[in-house]
This record gives structure tokens, C-alpha cells and sequence, in this order.
């Protein structure tokens, strides 16, 4: 039976019935294309762009929070030593790996090409990338069954250069690295007053009136004043900040 499949029949010039086995030819045809498409994709992986630029990318996770400003988000992360480390050895690695594809360029073959599509896929402008994302609860249905899953989803992206990323890390430094900058320039400084940052004060000056010297371990009487009071220009950051007593702090705000 299969070898009739593969059969034709011809009458020839004589009138005689003549069979022809195609499947011969219906071998060298498959095995022509599988060939063919072997050489296609050997030449696609060989003029295929082989770079791929070395991104920071750093993720925030803001699930269940409302306006979120993501250079905030930053500068927090930059004001860790350790995540600065991070983004200086990014810095390094980003410079190594150039220098590596350009030793690379100098020998290699279809030059002209990979030089173009080195310059392509450079990025420097956009080599730091932070990310804000959210956690989304999807649905996934099996024999009527509908279960939840959590999924990681990018909500915005800031992409920067190194550049940008040293002069905000210089200008939170002007600021001692005591606030954001968004913190830092707010117009409403009191509402910066936390919960977590006046208690981190009363613990710096061990819960002692830096006016008077009397001691409120139980915070009883304990108020954080700011040095240079609010209406002049002062700043809710701990350098501005210091533990006053009620009667101290009465009198301070009386003059």
C-alpha cells in the first residue's frame, strides 16, 4: 500500500503503462529544505546583533500604595551605602564590558557590521533603570475550580544615565543625606515630623532636654523642636532636630 502512494503512472511515448517511484525524490526534496532552512538559520545566528548592553535595573515594589514619585523611591535607595556600592559596581562593569567589545572589534569578522550594531545597542543615556511594580491577583480556572495567583507587574520606569545618577547622589550629599530632596525642598516640613523620626531623635539625645539637661525616658514632657524653627527656613531633618522639654520649648517659642 505505501509504495503505491508513492508511485506514479505514465503512459509512454509507445503507449506502454509506466511506474515511476517518487518517494526518491520526495526524500531529496525534504531533505533539501531541511537543509535550506539549517542554512537560513546558521546565517540568522551569524548576522544576528551579539551585544546586549549590561542594564542596572533595581525594582520597587509599591503594591498598595497611592502616588507614589519614583526619584523619591531613589534617592532612598541611594542614600543606603550599600545600594550606592551596588550602582558604582554596575558603573565599573558597564565600562569593562565596553572596553571588551571594543578589543573584540578590532579582530572580528564581518567588522563593518558589528561595529554598526555595537553602536546600536550602546545605551548609555538609559544605563541605570529603576522600576516600580505591583503585585496584580489573577484567576486561573481548571474542572471549575478558580484559584488566585500573584503576578509581578512593571507599573513605570525611570531610565537615567550615569551622569544623572552622580549629580543626584551629589545633591543628596549637600543635604548630608539626612532627607530625599523631594523631603528636603517640601513645602509642608511639618508634616515630615513621623512617628518613627521623632522617636529616632528622643533615642539620639537619649531622651534628655538638650536645653536643660532633664531626663524623659517615659516621653512624658519630650518634644522634638526644630532648631531652626519652620517659619525661617528650617528643615525637618535630624540635623535641624533636637529634644526639648515642655517648659524649655515653651520658653524657646517666647522669644
Amino acid at each position: 500500500m505505501g509504495a503505491i502512494l508513492f508511485t506514479y503512472y505514465h503512459v509512454d511515448k509507445w503507449g506502454n503503462l509506466v511506474a515511476v517511484d517518487l518517494l526518491p525524490y520526495i526524500v531529496a526534496a525534504v531533505v533539501s529544505i531541511v537543509l535550506i532552512c539549517c542554512v537560513v538559520s546558521l546565517v540568522r545566528r551569524v548576522l544576528a546583533n551579539p551585544f546586549h548592553y549590561p542594564y542596572f535595573v533595581e525594582r520597587f515594589d509599591v503594591s498598595g500604595r497611592r502616588n507614589v514619585k519614583i526619584d523619591d523611591l531613589i534617592d532612598r535607595f541611594m542614600l543606603e551605602p550599600a545600594n550606592w556600592e551596588k550602582i558604582v559596581a554596575e558603573r565599573s562593569y558597564i565600562q569593562e564590558w565596553k572596553a571588551q567589545q571594543e578589543e573584540y572589534l578590532k579582530t572580528c569578522s564581518l567588522r563593518k557590521r558589528r561595529e554598526r550594531q555595537y553602536a546600536e545597542t550602546l545605551d548609555d543615556a538609559h544605563a541605570f533603570q529603576f522600576v516600580t511594580c505591583r503585585e496584580q491577583t489573577r484567576y486561573r480556572q481548571r474542572n471549575y475550580v478558580k484559584t488566585s495567583y500573584k503576578v509581578s507587574v512593571d507599573d513605570s520606569v525611570m531610565a537615567v544615565s550615569w551622569d544623572w545618577v552622580v549629580n543626584r547622589r551629589n545633591r543628596l550629599a549637600a543635604i548630608n543625606d539626612e532627607a530625599t530632596l523631594r523631603d528636603y525642598h517640601a513645602r509642608n516640613q511639618r508634616k515630615l515630623m513621623t512617628k518613627q523620626l521623632r522617636e529616632q531623635i528622643a533615642r539620639r539625645d537619649n531622651y534628655t532636654c538638650q536645653m536643660c539637661g532633664k531626663y524623659m525616658p517615659d516621653g512624658v514632657g519630650l518634644h522634638i523642636d526644630h532648631i531652626v524653627p519652620v517659619a525661617r527656613g528650617g528643615k525637618t531633618v535630624p540635623s535641624n532636630l533636637q529634644v526639648l522639654c515642655s517648659k524649655c520649648n515653651g520658653r524657646k517659642g517666647a522669644r
